[in-house]
């Protein structure tokens, strides 16, 4: 199986080693511990050499981006996927995406994902464009379900990426995961890279995964500040690779938040309108 998979894992020893032995042998698997504390350091080291599977030691927790990317570079194989360690794969998963690589038009292949009670957990969405940062503010995105931000996974400009399958060359071509941001948004930032390049995404909902959403923020930080930085990093991200008119469309999408906070009242909503408001004036 021409395949490297990088496991990023922080401060989880348990969660890891289930990700671990769910994926293929016949793979080459990575393990990178993020800055993890000496126990689980030491936990994971002495697994990894159990298993025959890699162990990378970050020294610092890196981020997402930076330690995926340090992940890649201790691997040798045509096609790599990035996972989170949060996840179970399924019988075949691996090799349906290794599948869709196959073809040439296709950048980056996506497995259906599902929680640990086995609902449909797959979520995407659109590009912050002109016209759907000014619905979201008018509030036409309410009745026009094809100018809403979220999008249907088979529909969407961008997916999220517990488990996503490139080829080696396509993640060198797009120069690896985007490490502006240390963490969310990554997953939209290499969904905008690969479609610059002219590539499509492909969406296999029968290659499944089951993912425990959030675990590794849901440690660390509240609700609230989830939904602060999720949607800090979505309009920062946005901004950025929108150019002037991400600009304009960022701010119109802000002002929608705005105005949903005000009338919302509630913890989270103010979150949101806290991060979309740090997310324009972030660099």
């Amino acid at each position: 199986m021409d395949v490297s998979i990088v496991v990023l894992a922080w401060e989880d020893f348990e969660r890891t080693r289930r990700c671990v032995l769910s994926l293929p042998p016949e793979a080459e698997i990575v393990v990178v511990d993020n800055g993890s504390s000496e126990e689980i350091r030491q936990a994971l080291s002495e697994f990894c050499a159990e298993q025959g599977v890699t162990y990378v030691q970050s020294g610092s927790n890196l981020g997402y981006a930076r330690g995926m990317n340090l992940g890649v570079r201790h691997t040798n194989r045509a096609n790599v996927i990035l996972s989170n360690n949060d996840i179970i794969v399924h019988d075949g998963a691996v090799a349906r995406l290794l599948e869709a690589l196959e073809d040439d038009t296709v950048g980056a292949a996506f497995p259906g994902v599902v929680t640990p009670q086995g609902v449909s957990q797959t979520e995407g969405g659109r590009f912050l464009s002109m016209r759907v940062g000014f619905a979201h503010a008018t509030g036409l995105s309410l009745v026009v379900p094809s100018l809403r931000i979220i999008a249907e996974p088979e529909k969407a400009d961008w997916l999220t990426g517990p488990f996503v399958a490139l080829r080696r060359s396509t993640f060198d071509l797009i120069g690896g995961v985007d490490e502006t941001s240390f963490f969310y948004a990554e997953d939209m930032r290499l969904c905008w890279a690969v479609r610059q390049r002219g590539l499509r995404l492909a969406y296999l909902p029968d290659a499944v995964i089951m993912h425990e959403d959030d675990v590794t923020a849901k440690r660390r930080w509240s609700e609230e500040e989830i939904s602060e930085r999720r949607t800090r990093e979505f309009i920062r991200a946005s901004r950025q690779m929108g150019g002037r008119r991400g600009r304009v469309a960022s701010t119109a999408f802000v002002g929608g938040v705005l105005l949903r906070a005000a009338v919302g009242r509630n913890s989270v909503r103010r979150a949101i309108a806290r991060g979309a408001i740090e997310g324009l004036r972030a660099r």
